[in-house]
């Protein structure tokens, strides 16, 4: 093989092992930022329920979603013959905005443990 051929592999592995390197810089640097952001809904726990005595299988439910702040909310489902309901709080450094009901309280709790 040639001088000349020699020298333009080894060029263009340099640029791409420069490329490389480059690429895995920069995702390392999106993973710090990522494990640093706080605002992100890391904290959650859900809650599952019956409300009314005739039904069973539990199929309400409560879901607290927080950021490590303990800001973001409390989505509640409640099922029963025929309808379900949604209702959402909203939490501000672990206090709702509104009365919370039982399964309510032992969501956000189990949230901001998590």
């Amino acid at each position: 093989m040639s001088l000349l051929w020699e020298a333009v592999i080894f060029f263009l592995l340099a640029a791409w092992t420069a490329v490389l390197t480059y690429f895995t810089f920069k995702a390392y640097q999106i993973l710090q930022y990522k494990s640093s952001d706080t605002s992100g809904l890391r904290h959650w726990s859900l809650v599952r329920f019956n409300p009314f005595s005739d039904t069973g299988g539990e199929q309400s439910f409560v879901i607290a979603l927080l950021n490590d702040s303990g800001d973001g909310l409390i989505i509640t489902s409640l099922h029963g013959r025929g309808v379900a309901r949604f209702y959402t709080k909203k939490v501000t450094k672990g206090l709702a905005d509104q009365e919370l009901s039982t399964e309510e309280k032992a969501a956000l709790a189990q949230a901001l443990k998590s």
